[in-house]
């Protein structure tokens, strides 16, 4: 397989080093090349397949003169009895084998690995890994690296510090694996050397551990961006993730009935969030946009109301049958006319509600009560809250569906807070800031829009009702640029079912940021009485514990700093499009801007295999004198591992270690052995010992280190 791809590249214009296959019992062809020296590839029948790699198997023989080349031959034959890969992995061979590959060595000035899909599953994610000199050195992990990530949406950034890599050489690594990809129609896994300013291509082989059985899950972030703008703070994804998750939930009880779970799955994942923001996980999405009648019709139109760039669909569950299409029809109908009487309730409940709640959270000192008043919000303000998604509907569509002149004049609920700011501005110009008037009008605009700002619906995010000096500060700029008067519309429509929908969507907007600035006042109280700012490092379920059960999440709050500095080296991406659940990646992490204690318990690095385990630590600095029971069911840390470690691997419960990158072998064992390894971890073996309990985390790249009073 590996000779039939270089093949391939050749004859498709590509630049490949000449090479030949020849047998043992054959006599290399020199006349036919350039060089003086070879490189000695291993060309087993079933080398590079689509499901193994068998990567770091067999022996690659470097700068081998012309008459070494014979001996080199016989070397990489004897390289095929390893066959201990193959029975770990279950694979039927016969031992065969296509010869040997003899290629014309090329003096590389750099050489790295380029992934067209991260190997972790993020399809999307070209991965650029590059270092000095010949390639055997970055693989084994001998030389430093620098690494790549380029977003097919446009977004290229750097993983570490190193800057010794020409980045135009990214750009036409990225147009290569393009068409490399586009002519095997699969992810591959491309290893190059560059020698003049020119890219040659010395192997090319799928991505092996891409399970394409997985679903094609795709987090985009349109529209949900404004209201959670850039990082976020753990307890507001995980807040976020609730919400979504009772209101969907809801609203398919009302629409499907009983025929609701079979899209529980759905309901649970209409948000993700990724390297710290959040995303409309829009896969999910589409698959309920498709029980709607007309779907194909409809989605377009929801994908330009939210400002969806990417028009490309995925499915996950099978079209929908004639007779549930037929009673879903006649279902949304039924919602749609009764939506601007619900809505115009909805509105009143929450009125009502909201008095109760914020008069009751304002007299509650107990952190206990605090939170139990927070389940019943939850309870109160979401069991009805599902009609604002009927209506949202509705708006896009009659928004849609009306006139140019009508479309103009739609949103004007969301103009009342410019109005009142205006107001208040036109107030403070006149009488002052120390005024009766200015601090009366002051406490109602907080009243009623002080919950409304950029980032509103981020917890961590401070408001003007939590620091009115905020809007103190904003009027006072504003009164020195001139106000625009609000000009009334001339058409009337009042009746029009646009108009009325859009105003009711506008209103529910308002009312969902006064949720969060309840939920915001709430969540301050009870950090006042606990752990003050780092209440917003803890999920909901954490904080129910630390409350209710009195947990110490100290570590944890100090790990989820750690990544959020990770997250906020990663430029925002528009659109991630994942295979299955790969766990948050670590991709941009530069370990050494981390400002990592060197004394601490949580150890950062670079996920290369998915998983997690809690085990025993075994430091290895030499191989060879520790056995295969030594290591059992044991985590190994190592300064870097080689192929030689494969059987290590084999029976280990997972591999740390201070060198490596995404391309090492160890990374595509590991992947295919399925066992968890972070790599790329500074200080490693100085900060752990053979005998410590770690907990290792494959799919966010870190380890933490469990000390006597956290084991169970």
């Amino acid at each position: 397989m590996k000779a039939k791809n270089l093949e391939i590249l050749h004859n498709n214009g590509f630049l490949v080093p000449k090479f030949q296959i020849v047998h043992p019992e054959d006599e290399p062809d020199f006349s036919y090349f350039d060089s003086e020296f070879f490189a000695i590839r291993s060309n087993d029948a079933h080398e590079d397949g689509e499901k193994f790699s068998y990567a770091g198997q067999f022996l690659t023989v470097l700068n081998v003169p012309k008459d070494g080349v014979k001996k080199a031959i016989l070397s990489v034959v004897e390289s095929y009895k390893n066959r201990h890969y193959e029975k770990k992995l279950g694979i039927r061979s016969a031992n065969n084998y296509s010869g040997v590959i003899i290629q014309e060595m090329v003096e590389s000035e750099y050489s790295g690995v380029l992934f067209t899909a991260n190997p972790k599953g993020i399809l999307n994610d070209m991965v650029v890994v590059a270092g000095k000199g010949l390639g055997n050195k970055i693989v084994e992990d001998k030389a430093e690296t620098v690494t790549y990530h380029h977003y097919r949406e446009g977004v290229t950034y750097k993983e570490g510090s190193g800057d010794f890599f020409p980045e135009h050489f990214v750009k036409e690594l990225i147009i290569l694996g393009e068409r490399i990809e586009k002519l095997f129609g699969k992810p591959m896994d491309i290893e190059f050397a560059i020698k003049e300013n020119k890219i040659y291509i010395l192997q090319a082989r799928e991505i092996t551990g891409l399970d394409f059985t997985l679903p094609v899950r795709i987090l985009d972030n349109s529209n949900i961006a404004e209201s959670y703008p850039g990082v976020c703070s753990k307890l507001t994804r995980s807040f976020a993730w609730e919400v979504y998750t009772r209101i969907f939930t809801r609203l398919g009880q009302r629409v499907l009935g009983k025929s609701a779970k079979q899209y529980e799955d759905l309901f649970t994942n209409m948000v993700s969030d990724f390297g710290g923001r959040m995303y409309y996980e829009i896969s999910s999405w589409y698959d309920i946009l498709r029980l709607m009648p007309l779907s194909l019709k409809v989605i377009p139109v929801w994908q330009r109301m939210l400002g969806v760039e990417d028009t490309e669909i995925h499915f996950s569950k099978d079209k929908p049958g004639l007779n549930k299409k037929v009673r879903l029809l006649f279902s949304t109908l039924y919602l749609f006319v009764l939506s601007q009487r619900k809505m115009r309730n909805l509105s009143v409940f929450f009125k009502k509600e909201f008095h109760y709640f914020d008069k009751k959270i304002e007299k509650e000192e107990d952190t206990k009560k605090l939170y139990r008043i927070f389940k019943e919000m939850e309870e109160t303000f979401f069991k009805e809250w599902d009609w604002t998604l009927i209506n949202d509907m509705v708006s896009f569509l009659s928004t849609h569906f009306a006139g140019s002149r009508v479309k103009k004049t739609l949103a004007l609920e969301s103009k009342k807070p410019v109005e009142a700011l205006n107001d208040l501005i036109y107030i403070y110009k006149r009488f002052g800031d120390k005024s009766k008037e200015y601090q009366k009008a002051k406490r109602r605009y907080i009243k009623y829009y002080g919950d409304r700002t950029v980032g509103e619906l981020k917890l961590e995010t401070r408001t003007f009702a939590t620091n009115p000096n905020l809007l103190d500060k904003l009027v006072e700029e504003r009164a020195s640029l001139p106000i625009k008067k609000s000009r009334k519309s001339l058409i009337n429509i009042k009746n029009s079912l646009a108009r009325s929908s859009t105003n009711y969507r506008e209103i529910s907007r308002l009312n969902r940021s006064r949720i969060f600035g309840l939920m915001r006042k709430l969540i301050d109280k009870i950090a006042l009485k606990t752990i003050g700012e780092d209440i917003y490092n803890l999920s909901l379920s954490q904080i129910e514990e630390m409350i209710f059960l009195n947990r110490d999440f100290s570590e944890e709050i100090k790990e989820e700093k750690n990544l959020m500095l990770v997250y906020n080296q990663i430029p925002t991406i528009k659109k991630v499009k994942l295979l299955g659940n790969p766990g948050i990646d670590f991709s941009g992490i530069d370990i050494s801007s981390c400002k990592e204690d060197n004394k601490s318990d949580f150890l950062a690095g670079r996920g290369v295999s998915n998983g997690k385990v809690v085990g025993e630590v075994i430091k290895i600095t030499d191989m060879s004198k520790v056995s295969l029971k030594d290591v059992k069911d044991k985590i190994i840390a190592a300064y870097s591992t080689d192929p030689g470690w494969f059987l290590l691997l084999d029976v280990a419960r997972g591999i740390l270690a201070e060198r490596g990158s995404l391309l090492s072998h160890t990374a595509i064992v590991a992947r295919e052995l399925k066992k968890p390894a972070v790599v790329g971890i500074r200080d490693l073996m100085s900060r752990i010992e053979s005998g410590d309990i770690v907990e290792l985390d494959g799919d966010k790249g870190c380890c933490k280190i469990k000390r006597e009073n956290e084991i169970e």
